[in-house]
């Protein structure tokens, strides 16, 4: 699993995981967690749209081009 994963998730994931870290720190790791995988959701989701639109704009110009 880390080989797929940044250094630094990977980092944030194992602090959480220490069970004799300072619970403060797990807590700012988590959000820092959080925060990644909403930026992550986001791109995915933002990319994912654009890449269904591509098939509607060229078949749509297709059907126009056969007119």
């Amino acid at each position: 699993m880390g080989d797929k994963l940044g250094i630094y998730i990977t980092k944030l994931m194992t602090t959480v995981l220490e069970k004799d870290q300072e619970p403060f720190i797990r807590e700012l790791a988590l959000g820092e967690l959080r925060r990644l995988g909403n930026n992550i959701g986001e791109f995915l989701k933002k990319n994912n749209s654009d890449d269904e639109e591509e098939p509607k704009q060229l078949e749509k110009q297709l059907l126009q081009e056969n007119k």
